[in-house]
């Protein structure tokens, strides 16, 4: 099995194929080679790529690529080091910000879940599942539009 550094040219869309529903990535290896990686819908990782990003992939003995692990964004550092704690105090414009974030995003994960409760309530469904319903278009919805 070999290791490349690949980049990735198109994020993850969903395809129906002869074999149901799959996701796949365009990607461009070392050499300039374009090539695809396959995976399940659903598959965090997959869905995670955005265009540009530097990634790991494994080619098999077959030739087929998958992908191996995420790297770190650029002037990020590696995820198993231990980032720094920040002890000191907010700026009030950064409390702002962040107060506003958290505003938003519960505003829409509110509605997820009132348009999950309306839309499985009637189907007698368990507050269980209209949970579960709220959390993912909440996640989908973020992640269709990068927020």
């Amino acid at each position: 099995m070999q290791v490349l550094t690949a980049t990735v040219k198109f994020p993850a869309k969903e395809f129906d194929t002869q074999y149901g529903p799959r996701l796949n990535a365009r990607i461009t290896l070392p050499d300039g080679e374009e090539t695809k990686l396959w995976g399940s819908p659903g598959d965090a990782a997959l869905q995670s790529l955005r265009k540009g990003q530097s990634i790991q992939v494994a080619k098999d003995a077959k030739g087929k690529y998958s992908l191996v692990e995420q790297a770190p964004a650029p002037g990020q550092p590696p995820s198993d080091e231990p980032q720094p704690l920040d002890a000191g105090e907010l700026a009030g414009e950064v409390k702002s910000a962040i107060a506003s974030y958290i505003t938003n995003r519960a505003d829409l994960y509110a509605f997820c879940f009132k348009q999950a409760s309306r839309a499985l309530g009637e189907a007698g469904a368990s507050e269980e599942t209209v949970k579960c319903a709220a959390s993912t278009l909440f996640i989908s919805a973020q992640k269709k539009f990068g927020i």
